[in-house]
Order: structure tokens, then C-alpha cells, then sequence
């Protein structure tokens, strides 16, 4: 009895422990962590550039413009201003019916004469998409168009002669007087002119003259002796004449004068100068000559240069300045525009006309070209052809270019020296500076005097009075004198000049400053 109780304990155990479980743990919850979504890297983007649309004329809609602005100041006070306006776009209009093809779009704007119009305009045409700016007319506002133009990369064709405004984009199409004198005096260096007089207004236009016969001078080895400047009328023409001469010159006597027509002009080295500029143009002009004979300063003794100033028709009737010099384009090709002009609008153009007509002709060559309006296209080596002849920029913007040198006649203008085809040669040539410096120390050493002072004095001396000699043994202008030390020939009897009338006083009806129609100031019209 005793032994069951036990098993029975025991498998009463057994079996409580099969049939009773405990409750399972709870389940253990593992929290991810929060996905933490990093910003991307930044991708650097090309910039785009908007495209300017542009002005499109409805009749052009399908093409692929080029644009170039005329900035003029059609409504300027000065109704000689609006004047040279019109006769600019006319010709602007010209070269762009001549030169250009169907794409290139011409945008006239207008100035107002004014540097703040000029601005306005400027803005203008960027807006309406200009690859190109031509114009403006007058110093300051191309100086506000340039501004502008530069902040836009456009580049500025203008017509102002101030340098100081150039460069930087901004390139002057112009007649600038520094190139005219520099071109006449090298070829007064050649003729051997060393002593140079000045005699002028006392204006901008004449003191760049003035400051360009200074460097000239001193380039070809010939200095500036004697000068006198001027603000006002015949009177103070006549005052500054007589300052000018000093009662330095002796009159001639008819033998004398009759002796100096049969040969060919040679510097006297006895005269305090040689030659003497007279930077103006017209009635003025007209005027200086006689008043410089009048103090014996004589045609026949001391060559009378100019500026482009004299390439005026109207000049031809005034027997004082026959024989004079100056620098100006090839007039052959001006010739050509001349009447091309005429024909197209029947009237005359004006002396700047032509350079509306350059302008538009190389905006129709630059359009189309592999490098487009830019600055190496522009600033090409060889430079371009133009109504006006040979011409190109360089980085200053200043114009360079190819002039002719002219003798005025009573006939018309004799070229005595042509304008060059290229610009391979240097306007003044560094051989003949060096052979003018070697010739005149072999003067002066012979001669026993400083070579800085009047060098080719001894040799003029010698050389004085030889008249009719045959012409194959004059000098060569670029070399010395011959075996012979022969200097002159005789001149044709048709190109013999008679200054009598005007050694002995000056016409009681010679015109006056104001006898003709008025027109823009020489001061601030770009001079041609």
C-alpha cells in the first residue's frame, strides 16, 4: 500500500507536468532606425543665354538677320546737323542697296544731338538686337553711345576725330587731321623741308594740328621755328600773319620771282621756315594766303601745306595757294561715290557723306564673315577699300590710312605722290629717317657745324641758282644729290604761277568769312 502511494505521487507528477505550459514571452520588437533621406549634390548647369529676338521686319521674317543701328541726330537744334543727318542715312542707304545682301537689316536711330539721346538710342538698339552701331556724329555722344555698347558687346563704327573717345570697341571712322599732317610732312621731309612753321586758330581742330606738326616734325628730324595762333576774323588773321613773319622776309623783285618760276621749288635754308601749315579750309583759307603774302611770306620761297580741309574745289580760284601741298584721300574713288550718290538721289553728297557709306559697306562685309562683327575682324591687317580709298583700325580705334599728297593748281589737284595700294610700308619710312640723319652729320662735318643746326645749310649754299639742266640728272626725291650736285629743273610754261597781284596788296574784293551758306562747326564736324 505504501509502495503505490509513491508511484502514484510520481505519476501524478509526470503527468501535471505534461498537460501544464506556461504563458510564451512577449515578442521582441526591433525598431528600424528612420530612413534619413539626404539632399542630391548639386549639378552645375550651363548658364543659358537668352537669345535677343530682335527687331524683324514683317518682309523678313524667314531670313537670319544681321542688325546694324545708324545712330544720327536727325532731330538735333542744329538744322546743320539734321541736314548731315539726312545726307549720312542716304548714303548709309547707298551702300547698303550696293554692298550688302537680303539679311542685313538697317535700324536708324535717332540722337538728338545729345549725349543722353545718344544713351537712349544706344539702349534702343540693343533692344532691338544690333550686332553693329554706326554712328553717332559728334565727340560726346559717341562717348554715351560707347558706354552702352561696350556693356553689351556690341561694337561702335563712329565719325568723331577725338582719339579719346576710341578704343576699347568703339573705332572712328573719320578724317582726323594727325594722319593728314603726318603724311604731308613726310613728304615735305623727302623734298628737304626741315623748319616748319605753324599758323591757325587757336581751336581744337587747329592745336591738334598744331601738337600733330609738333610730332611730325621731330619723326622726319625737322623741327617747329616759328608759330602764331588766332580767334577771330580777317583782322586777327592778319595780326597773327604779321607775328608770324616778324619782318623776317624780304619782297621779292620780279627778276627774282621770274628766276624761282623756271625751276622747281627747293628749300631755302636762309628762311626762318620752309614751309608753313594752314589748317582751314573755304572763305578762311581763302583769306590767310594773301594776308601771308602781304608779309612777303612768298609761295615761291616757302611751300604753304594744308589739311584735308583743302581738298575743296572752291579753292582752285585762289591764286595765293597754287602750289601748295596736302594729304588727302584718293580722289578717284571719291569720285566714284560721288556720282554714284548723285545718280541715286540726285543732289550732291557732303564731304563726310562717305563715311556713312564706309561704315555700311564694312557692317555688309563683317556680315556673313567666319568671325562675324568682332574685334579681329574689324582690326584686320590689310584693312579695307572704301569710297574714301585705303583704310583700317588697330586696337586704339583710331582710323589708319592711305592718303595721296596733292599740289593745288589753278587747274585742279595734281596727285604728286599716290595713295599706297597696301599698308606693307611704314608711313614713314625708318631707311629714309636713318639716310636723312646720315646725309645731314656728313653736312654738317663738313661744314664745321652742330648737325642739330640747319645741316643742309652748306649744301643748299652751293646748290643756289642751277636752272635748266637736263631732268635725268636731277636728284632722286628719295636719295642725294648727283655727281652734278643738281637739285632743280625747269618748270613747264603752263605750270608757271603769277603771284604780282597778290605781293602788292590784296584784292579790295577778295571774299570775306560769311560770304557762303552756314554750316556745321569745323570744331566739331568730322573733318574730310
Amino acid at each position: 500500500m505504501r509502495t503505490g502511494l509513491p508511484l502514484l505521487a510520481a505519476a501524478l507528477l509526470v503527468t501535471a507536468c505534461g498537460t501544464t505550459s506556461s504563458p510564451p514571452p512577449p515578442p521582441v520588437i526591433v525598431e528600424e532606425p528612420p530612413e534619413v533621406s539626404l539632399p542630391p549634390e548639386p549639378v552645375e548647369e550651363e548658364p543659358v543665354v537668352e537669345e535677343r529676338a530682335g527687331l524683324i521686319p514683317p518682309h523678313m521674317e524667314e531670313r537670319e538677320l544681321s542688325r546694324v543701328a545708324l545712330l544720327l541726330p536727325f532731330s538735333s537744334e542744329n538744322a546743320g546737323a539734321r541736314a548731315e543727318s539726312l545726307r549720312l542715312l542716304r548714303a548709309a542707304e547707298l551702300a547698303l542697296f550696293e554692298r550688302a545682301g537680303g539679311n542685313l537689316l538697317m535700324i536708324p536711330k535717332d540722337t538728338q544731338g545729345t549725349p543722353d539721346g545718344a544713351r537712349s538710342a544706344a539702349l534702343a538698339a540693343v533692344e532691338d538686337g544690333a550686332d553693329m552701331i554706326i554712328g553717332p556724329l559728334f565727340g560726346p555722344a559717341v562717348a554715351a553711345a560707347g558706354e552702352v555698347a561696350r556693356q553689351a558687346g556690341i561694337p561702335v563704327v563712329a565719325f568723331s576725330t577725338d582719339a579719346t573717345i576710341a578704343g576699347d570697341g568703339v573705332y572712328l571712322l573719320s578724317f582726323p587731321p594727325e594722319i593728314e599732317v603726318e603724311r604731308v610732312v613726310e613728304y615735305a621731309a623727302r623734298q628737304g623741308v626741315w623748319r616748319y612753321a605753324y599758323l591757325g586758330s587757336q581751336n581744337r581742330y587747329g592745336t591738334a594740328v598744331y601738337n600733330a606738326l609738333q610730332n611730325s616734325a621731330a619723326m622726319t628730324d625737322g623741327m617747329v621755328t616759328s608759330e602764331a595762333f588766332y580767334t577771330g576774323d580777317v583782322e586777327a588773321m592778319s595780326r597773327a600773319a604779321a607775328r608770324l613773319a616778324e619782318d623776317r622776309f624780304l619782297p621779292l623783285t620780279p627778276e627774282q620771282a621770274d628766276e624761282l618760276r623756271r625751276r622747281e621749288w627747293i628749300p631755302d635754308p636762309e628762311m626762318p621756315f620752309q614751309a608753313v601749315i594752314l589748317p582751314e579750309g573755304s572763305t578762311r583759307l581763302r583769306a590767310l594766303g594773301p594776308l601771308l603774302i602781304s608779309q612777303s611770306v612768298d609761295p615761291l620761297v616757302v611751300r604753304f601745306l594744308g589739311t584735308g580741309l583743302w581738298n575743296d574745289d572752291s579753292l582752285l580760284r585762289e591764286p595765293a595757294l597754287y602750289g601748295g601741298w596736302f594729304a588727302g584721300p584718293d580722289r578717284a574713288a571719291r569720285e566714284r561715290f560721288d556720282a554714284s550718290y548723285e545718280q541715286a538721289f540726285g543732289s550732291e553728297p557732303s564731304r563726310i557723306s562717305s563715311l556713312a557709306y564706309d561704315a555700311m559697306a564694312l557692317a555688309a562685309h563683317l556680315d556673313g564673315g567666319e568671325l562675324g562683327f568682332s574685334a579681329e575682324a574689324i582690326e584686320v591687317e590689310q584693312g579695307f577699300m572704301g569710297a574714301d580709298g585705303l583704310f583700317r583700325f588697330g586696337e586704339t580705334g583710331v582710323i589708319e590710312r592711305g592718303l595721296a599728297v596733292y599740289e593745288l593748281r589753278s587747274r585742279g589737284f595734281r596727285i604728286i605722290e599716290p595713295a599706297p595700294a597696301s599698308f606693307d610700308q611704314p608711313l614713314v619710312d625708318p631707311a629714309l629717317l636713318e639716310d636723312l640723319r646720315l646725309r645731314r652729320e656728313l653736312l654738317a662735318a663738313e661744314a664745321g657745324i652742330d648737325p642739330a643746326f640747319d645741316p643742309y645749310e652748306q649744301l643748299r649754299r652751293e646748290q643756289r641758282v642751277i636752272v635748266n639742266m637736263n631732268p635725268d640728272d636731277v636728284m632722286d626725291p628719295r636719295g642725294g644729290p648727283n655727281e652734278a650736285g643738281v637739285l632743280v629743273l625747269e618748270e613747264e610754261p603752263e605750270e608757271r604761277i603769277d603771284y604780282t597781284l597778290f605781293r602788292r596788296e590784296m584784292p579790295e574784293d577778295y571774299p570775306r568769312p560769311g560770304d557762303e551758306e552756314e554750316e556745321l562747326d569745323d570744331e566739331d564736324l568730322p573733318e574730310g
